[in-house]
């Protein structure tokens, strides 16, 4: 195996602007997050079953494509892969503004319309991959030998940030505004434009030339366990994106700032943040699965708290504690994965690892909308919270020498 490097050494101020970027492209995503099910549900008149498998297409749509991204990120580049997915996330944009174009009234029209947005949908869920995959080696590789756990917990960091700030925005966009979807996909399309420029004075980092094959059953063996977890952990991420803005409106909560159908997601991407931003180095100096069994069980009380809550403002509580619990998992299950893959092969294991909390949100996304249809919203929550709790079990069953800090720096 060999190594090609750029000029550029490894810099905490590109890591940063790294984690910037991904937050822009993940906002791309999350203006649409508090708009688009009512739009599916309450504008075109579509049922809560069919609106949760359009938002799950997202997830699957990533899911099926994370091999691919991966490679890509390997073969190219992480910055190469996160400016192509960027690009791919400005043609959702498009065609969320083309389903604005159609006479919903019309039976032809809601078709139209719903096709656009399925379109939107696969298109936002590649971009997604790619820019997951190529930002997270990216931003290894600026980050510098030792700091790995940094720089995932930084991405990440962007990720949900930008989901949150990006679902208060949507919110305040559709806020007593009818033309509210035309505005989310414009601006769908001007911001992870505004990225694409961003990214360019960075340093393109390291690309490594591998001519050692690694076969998939090695690469599926060492993400599985902490796969299962991850996959665990994504429902409750699921259901809160995909249904707590519906239960917000069927609870009768629209009234800013407590109410209102963002409010909810943004205290999950809220307390998302203030985890990472207490806990980004923790990861680098983990040493068993006890804090991962711990985050679990947190957002396992955050989302039974959102089930159980007759108020705005307890449902808030439970989405901050969520995402407070949620945060943490996908960095510290990153240590088992990378200490069993070579360095090369990073941007693949993260494909591969990713796929695994797609499979969950997509099925948690489908699966809930059913919940909701023949049960009842606020139900969906107490089936992730149940679902969370079982992704205790993976975690630990990982082998105790796969959780030594800074063993993925070794290849």
């Amino acid at each position: 195996m060999t190594r090609t490097a750029d000029s550029a050494p490894p810099s905490t101020s590109a890591l940063a602007t790294i984690s910037f970027v991904t937050m822009l492209g993940m906002g791309t995503m999350g203006i649409s997050l508090p708009i688009l099910p009512p739009q599916l549900h309450l504008g075109y008149g579509y049922d809560l079953t069919t609106v949760g498998w359009v938002i799950g297409l997202e997830s699957i749509a990533t899911l099926i494509s994370r091999p691919w991204s991966g490679r890509v990120a390997d073969r190219r580049g992480g910055k190469s892969a996160t400016l192509l997915g960027l690009g791919v996330m400005i043609l959702c944009g498009l065609a969320y503004a083309l389903s604005d174009f159609t006479n919903p009234a019309t039976g032809a029209g809601r078709s139209l319309a719903l096709l656009a947005i399925i379109v939107g949908r696969v298109l936002m869920g590649v971009g997604e991959g790619l820019l997951i995959a190529g930002s997270g080696l990216w931003g290894i590789d600026r980050a510098g030998p030792g700091r790995t756990g940094r720089a995932v917990s930084w991405v990440g960091l962007g990720m949900f940030a930008g989901l949150a700030i990006g679902s208060a925005a949507g919110a305040a966009i559709d806020y007593g505004q009818p033309h509210g979807f035309a505005l989310a996909a414009l601006a769908s399309m001007l911001v992870p434009a505004l990225a694409m420029a961003i990214c360019a004075p960075i340093g393109a980092g390291a690309l490594y030339h591998d001519h050692e094959p690694v076969s998939l059953r090695s690469m599926m063996s060492a993400v599985a366990l902490p796969g299962f977890a991850l996959l665990a952990n994504a429902c409750g991420f699921a259901a809160v994106t995909s249904f707590l803005a519906l239960d917000y409106t069927a609870q009768g909560w629209t009234a800013l700032p407590l109410g209102g159908t963002g409010t909810g997601v943004f205290g999950f991407g809220a307390g998302h943040v203030c985890a990472r931003v207490l806990f980004s180095d923790v990861t680098d100096r983990i040493r068993g699965p006890w804090l991962a069994v711990a985050c679990l069980l947190v957002q396992a009380v955050g989302l039974a708290t959102i089930w159980q809550a007759g108020t705005p403002l307890m449902a808030l509580i439970g989405a901050i504690v969520t995402g407070f619990g949620f945060s943490m998992v996908y960095p510290l299950l990153t240590v088992p994965v990378f200490s069993a893959v070579p360095a090369q092969k990073r941007g693949t294991a993260l494909g591969l690892f990713d796929g695994f909390f797609d499979a969950g949100a997509g099925v948690a996304a489908l699966a809930s909308g059913v919940v909701a249809h023949y049960l009842a919203l606020p139900q969906v929550f107490l089936v992730v919270s149940a679902t969370a709790l079982a992704g205790v079990a993976p975690v630990l069953l990982v082998p105790r020498e796969r959780w030594r800090p800074g063993s993925q720096d070794a290849s």
